[in-house]
Parts: C-alpha cells; sequence; structure tokens
C-alpha cells in the first residue's frame, strides 16, 4: 500500500475514533444528567453480550498499531474498548449467569471492605496491557499473542477459582475472543509465509 494511501486511512480512521469517543460521550453525559445512578446504568447495559464479544475489534487493531508504533491509535482503541461497556442498550432479558457474574465482581472488586482484591485487578490489568503493547511496539508479535493467551487463560482461572459457579459465565466470551485473535493471527501468519514464498 503507497505512503500516502496508508497515512490518509490512518487519519480517517482517527477521526472515526474520535466520532466514536464523542457518541460515547453524548450518551454518558444524556444518563448523568437524567440523573440517573450511572453505576447501575453500566451495570445494566454491560449485561448486553454484545460488550463482551466485541473484544477482538479493538484488540487486534490496538495490536496492529502498535506494531506501528502510532500510539494515538493504540490509546483510542483502548478508549474505544473502555467505552463499549456502555455503548449497547440494557437486554430486556438478562443471561442470569451474566448477572451473577457481574454482581460478583461488583461485590468482589467495587464493594469489598478491603481495597486488595480492586488493587491487584488494576495493577494486574496494567501489567496486561504493558507487556501486550510493549511486544508489539518491539515488534515482537510472537511474544504478543503469547501474552494474551497466557493473560486470557489467567483470568478465566482466576474467574472460575473465585467466583465459584458464577465465573464460569466469562469463560465463554474470553475464549471466543481468545480463537478469534488465534485464528487471525494464524491467517496472517500463513499470508505473511506465501508472501515471503512467492518473493
Amino acid at each position: 500500500m503507497p505512503k500516502t494511501t496508508s497515512a490518509k486511512i490512518d487519519l480517517l480512521l482517527l477521526w472515526v475514533i474520535g466520532l466514536m469517543l464523542v457518541y460515547s460521550a453524548i450518551i454518558f453525559m444524556s444518563a448523568y444528567l437524567s440523573g440517573t445512578d450511572m453505576g447501575a446504568w453500566v451495570w445494566e447495559r454491560h449485561q448486553n453480550l454484545f460488550s463482551w464479544y466485541s473484544r477482538p475489534l479493538f484488540i487486534i487493531p490496538a495490536a496492529y498499531y502498535a506494531y506501528r508504533r502510532r500510539i494515538w491509535h493504540v490509546l483510542g482503541f483502548m478508549l474505544l474498548l473502555a467505552t463499549s461497556l456502555f455503548w449497547f442498550a440494557a437486554p430486556d432479558s438478562a443471561d442470569p449467569a451474566i448477572r451473577e457474574y457481574l454482581q460478583w465482581e461488583a461485590d468482589f472488586f467495587f464493594s469489598n471492605a478491603s481495597k486488595l482484591p480492586l488493587l491487584a485487578l488494576i495493577t494486574a490489568v496494567l501489567i496486561f496491557l504493558f507487556l501486550l503493547f510493549y511486544a508489539f511496539w518491539q515488534r515482537n508479535p510472537w511474544f504478543g499473542l503469547l501474552v494474551i493467551n497466557v493473560g486470557t487463560v489467567l483470568k478465566i482461572i482466576v474467574s472460575l477459582a473465585l467466583g465459584e459457579g458464577a465465573g464460569a459465565a466469562a469463560a465463554v466470551p474470553s475464549l471466543s475472543s481468545l480463537l478469534v485473535i488465534n485464528l487471525f493471527a494464524y491467517f496472517l501468519w500463513r499470508r505473511l509465509r506465501k508472501s515471503r514464498e512467492a518473493d
């Protein structure tokens, strides 16, 4: 792809990210100004499974732009990932397992008298994101893929171990995201290998 075309696509994508963040801010402020309980509002909307299964749509391009060392694109996609928690309307009838899992998360991390679980969660997420994007920034996608796989598996193990029955609800979305990301990496690797063989 010519450099000028790539630069135009990058700029257009930044505009799209900006517009989506503006949309996020509008719906958030609209709910806030209406006097809504924001914690309950986000909690209800996050029960929509679209916000659970859409994660690869942000992780994959963020990793790609980390590889290309475009910091604003990486930050943009991470902000989209965070705000996607409340993009989608609350479902009319939420899966009881999802509700139970989210309630367990709220009780364990946010309503707990001890702040240690929340501190551990924040630390783990920051370490995961640092290792992930550092790997791609250093042009080491295989290490980055390893970080994604190990981090996701650890999340599932922790959810199952600490969340007991409720933790199982996080397993399917996490595994599906992992499957999409690994399949994408596999097909990209095959395409690059064929390209090198053709040269």
